[in-house]
């Protein structure tokens, strides 16, 4: 059996799509491609959460019992509070919230944002150690982080956890600049923690059934940029489709028939270049 893979979806600009991207192609791999799939939301703002919660009717039990007993991202960072207990570090059932057959999620928490400690540099390291300790290579196909759009404590987690990852990204003038700031990241945490986590590529989302000749000059100029020219750009991308930007059905792509035909090409595009980057 083959190893699964961590991928983070991330990009430092907001408004991408980033979050759609993400649980959309986690759905798709798990209820369509047979994939068994692990959701890790990291991102404060808990978007994922919330649409998974909405499209499998769980929200009140996640108001109700995952919030109030902890069974969130959050656990997973936790530190004891006397310096004379050791740490005890959460296993998988304390946090990991099964919604299908090969669909689970480790829910977020908007409470994140109190707990933003990045001198405490062990705590970066908890995803990884939490995926390694429960072998959770071993249970899932794919591991898919959904990141924060910030350099934060969190962003340095999830991609230390990370084999792999992807950045969602839409055609406009600063395109670019996200990708610039990630990259940044990226070097600096190669470099101090011997990370060999590698860019599977950009995918265009949001993109108009008819770009106008504005667009396109921006996507050829996005292109030729010095930090964008030598990174794969994914064949498939995302169609607009306003009723899956405005959540009507939670942001599931496979909800809609021109999401599902994306997202399909997406999965199957991602398939292949794990595999391809698996065996170089």
């Amino acid at each position: 059996m083959k190893e699964g893979k961590v991928i983070s979806f991330i990009n430092m600009k907001g408004g991408v799509g980033k979050t759609t991207l993400c649980i959309g192609t986690g759905e798709y791999l798990a209820n369509f491609l047979n994939r068994k799939v692990l959701m890790i939301d990291v991102d404060p703002q808990f978007n994922a959460t919330q649409s998974l919660m909405g499209a499998y009717d769980r929200v009140d039990e996640y108001l109700d019992t995952f919030l109030k007993k902890n069974m969130t991202i959050r656990k997973l960072f936790e530190n004891t509070t006397s310096v004379y207990e050791p740490n005890e570090y959460a296993k998988a059932e304390d946090v990991i919230v099964k919604l299908d057959d090969n669909l689970d999620i480790i829910c977020g928490n908007i409470n994140l944002i109190f707990d933003d400690n990045s001198k405490d540099n062990s705590r970066t390291k908890r995803i990884r150690k939490f995926i390694r300790d429960n072998k959770l290579k071993e249970v899932y196909d794919f591991i898919l982080i959904d990141c924060p759009p910030t350099i934060s404590f969190y962003t340095d987690a999830s991609l230390m956890a990370s084999d792999y990852y992807i950045v969602p990204n839409r055609i406009d003038r600063y395109s670019s600049l996200g990708i610039t700031s990630l990259q940044s990241v990226i070097s600096r945490l190669v470099d101090e923690e011997e990370l060999s986590i590698q860019l599977l590529g950009i995918v265009y989302t949001m993109v108009e059934d008819n770009m106008t000749q504005k667009t396109r000059e921006l996507k050829e100029s996005f292109e030729c940029e010095e930090s964008v020219k030598d990174l794969y750009i994914f064949e498939s991308k995302t169609s607009f489709v306003r009723d899956l930007m405005v959540g009507y059905n939670e942001n599931i792509s496979s909800s809609y028939q021109k999401s599902k035909r994306d997202i399909e090409q997406v999965c199957l595009e991602l398939i292949e270049r794990v595999e391809v980057e698996s065996n170089e």
